[in-house]
């Protein structure tokens, strides 16, 4: 039961708890790192937050296969009136408040969608240090917009003019990020590989593996400029990159072998690399093409 308390929010929990309203959930370990208070302190806040209904969490039950889950923590309805009232942030940023449903169980799909969350932020954290440099947007698949009659992922979308399944997309992330000097704008589609895809195919002759499947998705997302309209509203966009970030160089190494049919002229519109990599230094020199005969290592951002 929540108490009756006055609550004083401090810049740093206000930035926590923007954070939860734009990703919808957050660890304890990812809310300290947007927060930046030390784990210790942010477990405690997070813990006082949710004893006077502030924040609801799901997650900490014991998993057969993954030993205990973590706690994902989200905004309850007065947690976002509370942020409305205290912070600065604009309307148009801040967005309404989305009821979060908590799963009857965790599922691995949580995992892949927390480590595509802490992407995002090692993306900001990025970001922070390159002052020309500002997030217009992002995008997760997991939440969920009304499109005409139907609620959709936010990151959904067709290759094609012809809107079928064969054609449909849908990211794990996207994000638009802006040159504050220049004021121009880059589309980036981001993909979290966790591993438990096959690289290679049982079948002689076959290449249409699910990862395969994936990047000739994007090559025809690429050339049909269906992007274009879709985005519109954020800027004109020409081209975009698609960022896909797994686990190990090895699989890195496997995969730009099994993607070499692919048309080599596309191949600059795409960045791989590790997830530990990616945790450095998002926007650092850390990228490879998915040529699996370029050697070179690539930013995604001029400094």
């Amino acid at each position: 039961m929540a108490l009756s308390v006055d609550i004083a929010l401090t810049e740093s929990l206000i930035q926590g708890l923007f954070s939860i309203q734009r990703y919808r959930f957050l660890t304890i370990n990812q809310f300290a790192r947007v927060s930046g208070l030390h784990h210790s302190t942010a477990a405690d806040k997070l813990y006082f937050l949710s004893q006077v209904g502030v924040l609801a969490y799901f997650g900490n039950t014991r998993s057969a296969a993954h030993g205990k889950t973590p706690k994902a923590y989200f905004l309850t309805r007065k947690g976002f009136e509370l942020l409305q009232e205290e912070c600065d942030i604009p309307p148009e940023l801040l967005g309404t408040y989305k009821e979060v449903k908590v799963e009857s169980r965790w599922s691995p799909q949580m995992y892949h969608r927390l480590a595509t969350v802490d992407l995002l932020i090692a993306l900001e954290s990025a970001v922070l240090k390159r002052a020309h440099l500002a997030i217009v947007k992002t995008f997760l698949e997991y939440r969920r917009v009304k499109r005409g009659e139907r609620i959709v992922p936010e990151t959904s979308d067709y290759v094609d003019s012809e809107e079928s399944g064969e054609n449909k997309i849908i990211p794990d992330a996207a994000y638009i990020l802006e040159n504050r000097e220049t004021k121009r704008r880059a589309l980036f589609f981001l993909e979290m590989d966790m591993g438990t895809e096959r690289i290679t195919t049982a079948f002689v002759g076959n290449k249409q593996t699910v990862l395969h499947q994936k990047f000739s998705q994007y090559d025809r997302y690429l050339k049909s400029f269906r992007y274009t309209n879709t985005y519109q509203e954020y800027g004109e966009f020409r081209s975009f990159t698609m960022l896909f970030v797994t686990i190990q160089d090895a699989r890195i190494e496997n995969i730009r072998g099994e993607l070499a049919d692919l048309p080599q002229e596309l191949a600059g519109y795409y960045r791989l690399t590790t997830f530990d990599e990616a945790m450095g230094d998002f926007l650092g020199s850390i990228w490879k093409s998915r040529l699996a005969t370029d050697s070179a290592t690539y930013a995604l951002v001029r400094e």
